[in-house]
């Protein structure tokens, strides 16, 4: 791959970095597959070889489910059962490495910019001061609007929100200006039905086609 070309010419640093000491990362949630197979990469740092192993030491498969498709194709090779091919593997767990941490899936202890938000909950003094903008902003409450913001509010907006669903569902068959396409799911707005006239000067019966007003 010719991201590895990039990766490879930095690979010193960012195992420095990423695996000696340097950073201590931490998941932000239960998920950890990122950083099971950073440790693993660790583990296989010293390698040269083409291939590395794709068991842990506790002899269970690195799961790398977390990567595209595209990604894990290019990382198992069919012909070497059991094993990764080690430069793929190691650009795929950085680059992955990185966009958790872009995300905020992965935490660096210690950063200010990269810090865990789970552990930075607002004083609710302060949710206060800036709820109302905040649900304008979501979709969640209308400009100028007063009502508290609660639980029992916010179960009554997605029970309106439910009942208008089902009540357009519920007229969908009968609606011949909506169609839903079944491939994609998208819906969209059928043309008007179309009648076909006589022109006086055309030869042809048929004429032209216009649509009903």
């Amino acid at each position: 791959m010719l991201l590895y070309g990039q990766i490879g010419r930095d690979r010193a640093v960012m195992f420095d970095l990423a695996v000696n000491g340097k950073l201590e990362f931490t998941a932000t949630s239960e998920d950890s597959r990122v950083l099971d197979a950073l440790a693993h990469a660790q583990r296989h740092q010293a390698a040269r070889g083409e291939y590395i192993t794709a068991f842990n030491e506790e002899g269970k498969e690195v799961d790398i489910s977390f990567a595209t498709r595209n990604w894990r194709k290019a990382v198992v090779d069919k012909t070497r059962t059991g094993q990764f091919v080690r430069k793929h593997f190691e650009a795929m767990v950085f680059t992955a490495l990185a966009e958790e941490l872009r995300t905020g899936d992965v935490a660096v202890v210690g950063s200010e910019e990269y810090a865990d938000w789970s552990e930075q909950p607002l004083a609710w003094e302060v949710v206060q001061e800036t709820l109302g903008s905040h649900l304008v902003e979501v979709g969640l409450a209308e400009p100028g609007e007063s009502a508290e913001f609660d639980a029992r509010f916010f179960r009554r907006q997605l029970e309106d929100k439910l009942r208008g669903a089902a009540a357009a569902d519920a007229g969908y068959p009968e609606n011949d200006g909506l169609v839903i396409d079944p491939e994609t799911g998208i819906p969209y707005r059928t043309h008007q039905p179309v009648r076909r006239v006589q022109h006086p000067r055309s030869r042809h019966p048929a004429g032209s086609v216009r649509p009903e007003a």
